[in-house]
């Protein structure tokens, strides 16, 4: 994380001091919403640079050309197609729905092959409502627990569907990407269990949708005989599971 500091004279001297990311994981929420929406062309540069640094209009005309290529500049990591993040930028959703804790360290095998399963359906077929299913299984309520014990809630994804509905585009997006770029950190920790993708256009520039991940064929191959134990394979904390997963797949592969 870093500083910059706005310097622009009106009557006398002033100065804004705003931080400028490294990486996404630095970034606030408004910094990722603005990158979201930029992206997706909902704005352009110049609202793009007002929210993402939290500046007014009056304050922005002042910067100059050379001023604004440098801010641009120092935004390279957003380029970089296999950035990563082990955080959730958005800690809560409207609905009072909760992320889960960085590097998944409370998200159980479960809850991640719900979460992915959803997010593998929607980049295949684009349909909302697997977004919504997406959200829904990812960000609970508090004291909800796909394996509730003593006084825990049960997953009630219904409800929690009806909540993911009523949270704007743009935030659902952000959300899906902040997912995807998890995915990355994945498959960079686990190479084998969660491989590169494969190009998203052919050489005619035709854009060729993902295959849905089949979780439920993991699954049952992670299991094996172990029937009687299915129950455990599935409270099992997710990355002990890539864990194992990752090394069984590397061992097969020689």
């Amino acid at each position: 994380m870093r500083e910059v500091i706005f310097k622009y004279k009106k009557l006398w001297m002033r100065s804004i001091k705003r931080t400028l990311p490294t990486n996404y994981a630095e970034m606030t929420p408004a910094q990722f919403l603005a990158t979201v929406r930029l992206t997706k062309g909902w704005i352009d540069e110049r609202q793009f640079f007002l929210q993402f640094y939290g500046l007014k209009n009056s304050q922005l005309a002042r910067l100059d050309a050379f001023q604004i290529y440098m801010l641009t500049d120092s935004l390279g990591f957003l380029k970089n197609l296999r950035s990563s993040c082990r955080t959730f930028i958005f800690k809560s959703l409207p609905g009072k729905l909760l992320a889960p804790a960085d590097n998944l360290r409370d998200v159980s095998f479960q809850q991640f092959m719900t979460v992915d399963t959803f997010f593998s359906w929607y980049l295949s077929t684009e349909k909302e409502k697997y977004l919504n299913q997406f959200i829904a299984a990812l960000y609970l309520k508090q004291g909800e627990s796909y394996h509730p014990y003593r006084n825990e809630k049960p997953l009630d994804l219904a409800a929690n569907n009806l909540l993911a509905q009523k949270i704007p585009d743009d935030l659902k997006y952000a959300v899906m990407l902040n997912w995807a770029l998890i995915k990355t950190w994945l498959s960079d920790t686990y190479k084998y269990l969660f491989p590169q993708g494969e190009p998203s256009a052919n050489a005619k520039g035709d854009k060729i949708k993902s295959k849905p991940v089949e979780w439920l064929a993991i699954f049952d191959a992670f299991v094996g005989d172990n029937i009687p134990q299915i129950d455990a394979y599935k409270v099992l904390p997710c990355l002990d599971a890539f864990r194992l997963l990752n090394r069984r797949i590397k061992e097969a592969q020689k």
